[in-house]
């Protein structure tokens, strides 16, 4: 029987196996600053219990929803690990550590440069990149869609995103910082402005986003990896989507939720994320190279195994 076979697990579900032990060792560790370190442990331990189940009911499935379902879920897992940093940012450091941000970038460009891009801000440029910013949140769906008939391809992507963004949750909590929109408020005298979109960016990042989780930006590495997936796997969407994630880029700046080093920070996570699956799936199609055969994935919803 299928359901008596060890679970063939995704390297995304690897990693998520591997990023919950790490997460709950430190938790164990740093248990006295965190009042819910107990139900912090059981949410990790209830992710890792249901990836488990997944992989050892739906392991064995080639098409049908349930397969499209396998292939998808961990995008569910982002936001809510993402959540969980909510009540980790302070786990390691009580403090946040703008000043010593503030003071390099001072050191380097003379100036602020939230502050310095004041000059620039216009109503239409404000709505241009504010909804360039939002568009990072439809980007894995995108890329996603596109690849749906290259399962191996979604996998890869998938995996290295996963990768990217637990580097990411790390560097909030080893180095939580807020953000220039909180620690340089007083010296933007300026306004952003904008119509629609700016409205409703704004209002989201100040009811969704973690205060303390602008280092390294996350937008940045997934955004890059992305990119990186999109050249080498689709080239007309990866035409289409340069300019948006270029702007995206320069979004996380001009909109205040990040500083140029979260930008900087973000290019180096994205970048380590990327070269460490990169060599991790090679050697694991070296590893396997019959799997390479059942690379297309049929999203015949109709068809059961």
């Amino acid at each position: 029987m299928a359901s008596n076979k060890i679970p063939n697990y995704l390297l995304l579900e690897k990693a998520t196996f591997i990023y919950m032990v790490v997460l709950s060792v430190l938790i164990l560790f740093f248990h006295t600053n965190l009042p819910h370190w107990l139900s912090l442990l059981g949410f990790n331990l209830c992710i890792c219990l249901f990836m488990f189940v997944v992989a050892s009911q739906l392991g064995h499935k080639t098409s049908g929803w349930w397969h499209f379902f396998r292939h998808f879920y961990p995008l569910l897992f982002f936001i809510a690990l993402y959540e969980e940093n909510r009540y980790l940012i302070h786990m390691v450091f009580p403090n946040l550590f703008d000043h010593l941000v503030n003071r390099l970038e001072l050191a380097v460009f003379g100036s602020y440069p939230t502050v310095w891009m004041q000059k620039f801000i216009s109503f239409g440029l404000s709505e241009y990149l504010m909804f360039a910013y939002i568009c990072y949140y439809f980007l894995l769906l995108v890329l996603g869609l596109f690849r749906s008939n290259k399962i191996r391809q979604l996998d890869d992507l998938y995996f290295t995103i996963t990768v990217t963004f637990f580097i990411s949750y790390l560097g909030f909590i080893f180095f939580p910082v807020a953000g220039p929109r909180f620690a340089l408020a007083d010296l933007h005298q300026r306004e952003l402005g904008g119509g629609l979109f700016s409205h409703y960016v704004q209002n989201f990042m100040y009811s969704a986003g973690i205060h303390g989780a602008a280092m390294p930006s996350s937008h940045v590495a997934v955004a890059l990896v992305v990119l990186v997936y999109a050249k080498r796997h689709h080239r007309i969407l990866f035409y289409v989507l340069s300019p948006l994630v270029f702007s995206l880029f320069v979004s996380t700046v001009y909109c205040r939720f990040h500083y140029v080093s979260d930008v900087f920070a973000g290019f180096l996570t994205g970048g380590l994320g990327i070269w460490i699956c990169d060599r991790i799936i090679i050697k694991q199609k070296a590893s396997s190279p019959l799997a390479e055969v059942k690379e297309e994935f049929s999203l015949d919803l109709a068809r059961s195994d």
